[in-house]
């Protein structure tokens, strides 16, 4: 059985599972060039398919996620292409006059700058105004079927938070053999953001309570525009700012939030009920500090995260854990959660996001059609994106300006010995991209982890990183006890839990940790998942006896994560960095050209 899946809303993607195996999956960003693409994703679909060998006509069904989508933010393509100033421009002046004055502003006309009628390639015959999203489901499922050729008996629609379940869930190593506890939290999707369900092992979900009040994510995201800050992009800044604030001066901020948003069983409630969590936190934080309202947020979070899955553990006595939705990626309050005497275990997969819901999509639809829990594989690892040959490689190579750099054949010996001088590497290696938001070693940049200053030195050639921001650890499997304390062996591969790090890797890792409280996110890489990744690190261990590297996604700061051989020459030829590690090739260019 072949399914397509596709999520055609913020962060687009595409994905195909051939006889319960995810063969590919993608983000359109990826391909677009546009951070969070909004919209139909027809590069990513056409990528999955080729990926595959097969053509539209060998696929039996189509799944889609979530079916309510207001127009308007197809017509503004608003996650893709709105700016800070934007988003505050949204809540002057189409949510104040909503909520507070009677009004009912035209969004259309508010955002019209960024209307580009030839990306709207849907019948505007069938949506009557810009709300209408029933209208704006079946004009996507016409440009959908005229697009691809298929007939509209072919697709289904999959509930929003049933795709984040089912994606958390299938994907985890740990769902044979014993139950689950699965819980979705996000943004909003389908009139619900936050979900918990039972994983009994090999059966379909059972759904125990579904919420319109886990505003969790509606309250970091407001928040994170408070502070001037991109929302549903930068709420991870805030995340890493937290640590900076002990909370001896944050409780007023922290009290304004404790004072709305309560867990309530597996549920949520309001101590004060609030008309608009953006105008409510603006009123109330004024004149505090930016930092106590980072840490009053993220303090808030974590109560939160931590008291609610602890009622779903005392209710259902299941103490392994899985969580998906935007939501689960705090990596901070993720740390809190594993840490939790009641939790046995935690699993985050890559790309919680909506870009995984396309992927949740046709695991739903699969399990639907009367395939086995059972018969749909776990993921392996989080490499389920696009590859290259060697051929394609040298083609991009011999297509692309190099001026005078310098092109040679490399081994990992060589790339350690660059790294242990003090260089930084963009690697773009030719085996299948990681999935998600998070670089992985494929689509990375590299570096020497044993000085901060390189921190400051990344962020002046390539990635203009807020300073309080830290990077993260590639760690070696096998020397992950020497760096990481991890009593429970929680998945670490990801880059997507938190853990505190021992002394040694405050020796050896120390720009790959936070600051001030010495945390980290890790990857910790096998060999399995990613020989030719782990084999350079392998290569610097030898050289340094440190079994890590610094790791950071590879773009330029704003842009999505580099998608192809031409992509990561061209970013490369655009920023200060040294080298560029194509495949086996590497491109240097010369010492008048660096910074």
């Amino acid at each position: 059985m072949v399914i397509l899946g596709i999520h055609d809303g913020h962060n687009a993607s595409a994905a195909l599972l051939i006889d319960g195996k995810l063969v590919c999956s993608i983000a359109e960003e990826r391909l677009t060039r546009a951070k969070h693409e909004y919209g139909f994703p027809g590069q990513a679909i056409e990528t999955v398919l080729n990926t595959a060998g097969i053509t539209i006509a060998d696929v039996d069904h189509i799944a889609m996620a979530t079916a309510t989508l207001p127009p308007a933010y197809y017509y503004t393509s608003r996650n893709a292409k709105f700016s800070i100033s934007d988003y505050w421009h949204e809540q002057k002046e189409y949510w104040y006059p909503k909520l507070y004055e009677g009004k009912d502003p035209s969004y259309t006309e508010l955002f019209k700058k960024h209307i580009d009628m030839s990306r709207f390639p849907y019948d505007e015959s069938l949506i009557k105004d810009e709300k209408d999203h029933q209208g704006m489901w079946k004009a996507r499922v016409k440009h959908l079927c005229e697009t691809l050729g298929v007939s509209e008996d072919m697709i289904s629609v999959h509930n929003h938070h049933n795709c984040h379940a089912y994606y958390g869930y299938v994907a985890s190593p740990y769902r044979r053999g014993e139950d689950t506890l699965v819980y979705t939290m996000d943004g909003g999707g389908y009139g619900e953001n936050g979900t918990v369900s039972i994983a009994k092992a090999g059966e379909p979900l059972e759904f125990l309570s579904r919420s319109s009040n886990c505003n969790i994510g509606r309250m970091y995201r407001y928040t994170t525009l408070l502070l001037g800050m991109r929302p549903a992009d930068h709420e991870y800044k805030l995340m890493g700012l937290a640590a900076y604030n002990t909370g001896d001066y944050a409780k007023k901020a922290y009290d304004v939030f404790a004072d709305t948003l309560q867990v309530d069983g597996l549920g949520f409630s309001y101590k004060n009920e609030v008309k608009d969590h953006f105008f409510h936190f603006k009123d109330r934080l004024e004149g505090e500090r930016f930092d106590s309202i980072a840490f009053g947020i993220q303090k808030r979070t974590e109560e939160l995260l931590t008291e609610w899955i602890h009622n779903g553990i005392e209710k259902t006595g299941i103490k392994n854990i899985v969580m998906s939705g935007g939501v689960a990626q705090n990596i901070k309050a993720n740390k809190l959660i594993w840490e939790m005497d009641a939790v046995q275990q935690l699993f985050i997969p890559p790309g919680p996001g909506d870009e995984s819901i396309s992927i949740g999509a046709v695991y739903a639809e699969a399990i639907k059609r009367g395939v086995k829990v059972d018969d749909i594989e776990s993921i392996d690892n989080a490499y389920f994106g696009t590859s290259f040959t060697d051929d394609q490689i040298k083609q991009a190579i011999e297509g692309s300006d190099l001026k005078d750099w310098e092109v040679r054949q490399v081994t990992p010996d060589d790339v350690a010995e660059v790294l242990a001088n003090g260089d930084v590497v963009a690697r773009f290696g030719q085996d299948n991209a990681e999935f998600g938001a998070r670089a992985l070693g494929n689509r990375s940049i590299i570096a020497d982890p044993r000085s901060p200053n390189v921190i400051h030195h990344i962020n002046k050639l390539v990635k203009m990183r807020d300073f309080w921001m830290p990077f993260a650890p590639s760690i070696l499997a096998e020397r992950e006890a020497d760096y990481m304390i991890n009593p429970k062996g929680i998945d670490g591969r990801f880059m997507a839990i938190g853990f505190d790090s021992t002394e040694l890797a405050r020796e050896h890792l120390s720009a790959g940790l936070h600051p001030f409280d010495h945390s980290a996110r890790p990857q910790i890489v096998r060999k399995e998942d990613n020989p030719g990744y782990h084999a350079i690190i392998k290569a610097f261990e030898k050289v340094t006896g440190v079994g890590a590297v610094m790791n950071t996604s590879f773009n330029i700061h704003g842009e999505p994560i580099v998608g192809t051989p031409e992509q990561a020459i061209d970013t490369f030829s655009r920023c200060g960095l040294h080298h560029l590690l194509l495949g086996s090739w590497m491109i240097s260019k010369p010492e008048k050209e660096r910074l």
